[in-house]
Order: C-alpha cells, then structure tokens, then sequence
C-alpha cells in the first residue's frame, strides 16, 4: 500500500515537472499597489472591479470571456435625456455582452466581498479610482486588506486608474496594461496595444509640442445638471479640474483650463457666466453631454451670451467619462478630440471621427456595423455626422 501511494507521488510529481505543468504552474507579480502577488495557473475565472479598464484591456487582449463577475461595470449613471441605447451601455458592455448578464458586485470601494469571494475567481482584478473623490485612500485601504484575507484561494491584482497619480500620465496606462497581459500570458497582444496608443498620442504632441502658455485659449469642462438631483439650487453645470476624468492630460494637448480650482464644483448661471471662456467641452453627466442640448434647452438659456455658445464653440466627448471610466483604452481619442476643438486650425487634415473608427479595430477587432453601434452607444457618432 505504501509502495503504490508512493508511486502515485512520484508520479504527480512528474506531471507537474514536465508533462503538464500549466496545472501547476505559479507566477509572482508585483502590482500598482507595490504587493508582491502570487497567481496559479491556469486563469479561468476571473472578477474585476472598479470603473472599467480592466475589462477594456482584457477585451482588447482576447480575453474578456474570462469574467465572471463585475464590480462597477454597470454602475448607473442615469442619463436625460436617455442615451439612443440605453444608460448601462458603455464600451466594456458592447465588447464584451457577456457582462451584462453576470453579478453586479457594487462600484469600487464599496465592493460586495461576499458576494465576490462566492464566484470562486482564480484573480480578482481591483481598479482603484481617484476622480473626483480625492484619494479615497481609506476606503480603498479597507477594501484592499479585506480582500488579502482572501489571497490564497482568490489573489487581488490592483490596477491604478491615471486619476491616482498627482500628475496623470498615459504611462501609467500602459504600465496597466502590461501588468495584465503579463497575468494573461499575452504580453505580445499588450505590447502592440501599448505602441497602438502611444502612436495616437504622438499624433497630438508632434502638433502641440511648440505651443506656448500665452497661446493656449481658455476652456471650461463642464458636466450639465440642471434638472438632475445634482442640479438643485439654480446649480446647471458640474465643474472639472485639472487632472479629473476629461481634464487628465492638459500637458498633452495644451489647454488652459478657466477654471483653477483643484476639485469639481457644481455651479450657478451667475458663477458660470463668470469666466466666459473660448471653448466648452461637455462631459458625460446626468443632465447629458449632447451639444444641441446645451445650446437650445431652456435650461441654459441663460448662458446663451457666453462667447463659446456664441461661436459655437462647444463640443463634446460623449459617454466616455461613463462611470469614472477615464475614456479606458479611448483616452487618446478623448484627448484628441479636445486638441482638435482647441485647434483647429493644427489638425484641420485629421477626421477624429475616422482616427477612432481605426481605433476601435485595432484594439477591439471590431467590423463597420459594431464600430457604427459603438460610436452612438457612446455618444461620438457627432463627428462622422459634422466631418469632425
């Protein structure tokens, strides 16, 4: 008896060695956090949680089938008027429809443990989001120490969104994504999708590397909110910071923000007419993000003399601010179209609406018709329809 379990060791033993070691195989990496984890493998079940980004990236690595439960992929952020397809539909859900029918397991730091540990992932995937809620350290801390009590049996991997850090940087995005094709075994994929953005980035530096402080004209972020909860009091519009959600990369692109302040505030018609500034970009907020709205609803007829809205210079990014997303993987289409509204006159010879249908095959694999259906979910079908 001894004899044969002893052979059954040796055995086993041979296995994992050389016949089949992806069973048991381990990997050690060290996160954004700086905590030295430890991954088996095979990765077959996975829950992400946050705002997004990594199920873009695991999307964009071929890997998205994965998942098996989310946390603040759905976060509800209702929409008025209603978005064309509904106001859960955001770009994880359309690359990966699977999502929409899997456990919601609460937004970011508010995760439901329980109900996530029940799902038996291999990793758990946490994307620790910053915007507009300052660090939201202690929260996260929490969350992050309970879900170590789980280490062995479901390893926590945490991501930083780009809001995380006092002056964002696309580096830290590919820093992400890097980490995860690296969890996945798809470094190669993770690199080319890396290289893909930063080729999109290039193309708005090459063009606003010379442009000088007394050059920049000023722009207000804003979110509209009258109507909303957000909006009582007289408030209309939500105010965006440097470094928050549309305003991340200001050094990229070269905006003067008119606004100084160093966190959003929601404000008046009054506040508001205060800074008239040369250009209005829109943002996804509860009130809306369609420009047409902005310029005609009743509800802002009172900013109808501010300069932009006279010369119709408001545009928009659309739904891609949904849920404290930070634009995920179309961050340098965000960041383009901002460059673009600014100056025109630089990137007279690039169509946004054309760099993004490019975008979205390249990263997604995606055909006409599903970039077509993206693009409205989204609320960018604006630059096809104007030749933006």
């Amino acid at each position: 008896m001894r004899k044969a379990i002893l052979a059954l060791l040796v055995l086993a033993s041979i296995l994992c060695l050389g016949l089949i070691p992806a069973m048991c195989a381990e990997k050690t990496i060290t996160d954004m956090e700086g905590r030295t984890v430890t991954i088996s493998e095979p990765i077959e079940r996975v829950v992400t949680a946050g705002y997004g980004m990594a199920p873009c990236v695991m999307a964009a690595l071929g890997v998205g089938d994965k998942i098996v439960g989310t946390g603040g992929v759905l976060y509800g952020q209702k929409i008025t008027p209603a978005a064309p397809i509904g106001a859960d539909e955001n770009t994880m859900t359309a690359v990966i429809p699977a999502l929409k029918a899997l456990p919601d397991l609460g937004s970011a730091a508010t995760l439901n443990i329980e109900a996530t540990v029940a799902l038996k992932p291999d990793i758990l995937i946490l994307e620790k989001s910053c915007a507009g809620q300052g660090s939201a350290s202690a929260a996260y801390k929490e969350l992050i120490d309970k879900l170590s009590l789980f280490n062995k049996s479901s390893p926590l991997v945490v991501i930083r969104n780009a809001a995380c850090y006092e002056t964002p940087s696309p580096d830290t995005v590919y820093e992400e994504i890097r980490m995860l094709g690296d969890i996945f075994d798809k470094e190669e994929r993770a690199q080319k999708v890396v290289n893909i953005l930063k080729e999109e980035i290039s193309l708005i530096t090459e063009r606003t590397g010379d442009i000088k402080p007394n050059e920049m004209p000023s722009v207000l972020f804003m979110g509209m909110i009258a109507g909303t909860n957000s909006g009582k009091g007289g408030k209309l519009a939500l105010i965006l910071p440097d470094y928050d959600c549309a305003t991340l990369y200001p050094e990229i692109n070269k905006i003067k923000n008119a606004y100084s302040g160093k966190k959003r505030e929601s404000m008046s018609s009054e506040q508001l007419l205060t800074f008239n500034p040369d250009i209005i970009i829109l943002a996804c907020s509860p009130g809306g993000y369609e420009v047409e709205r902005f310029y005609n609803s009743e509800d802002y007829k009172a900013l109808q003399g501010m300069r932009a809205i006279k010369e119709k210079r408001v545009f928009s990014t659309g739904r891609l601010e949904f849920g404290h997303n930070m634009a995920g993987l179309e961050f340098p289409i965000e960041v383009l179209i901002e460059a673009k509204a600014v100056y025109p006159d630089r990137f007279k010879d690039v169509n946004v609406g054309e760099q993004l249908t490019k975008h979205y095959k390249a990263i997604y694999g995606l055909d006409d018709e599903q970039v077509k259906e993206l693009k409205e979910i989204m609320g960018l079908e604006w630059m096809d329809e104007q030749g933006f």
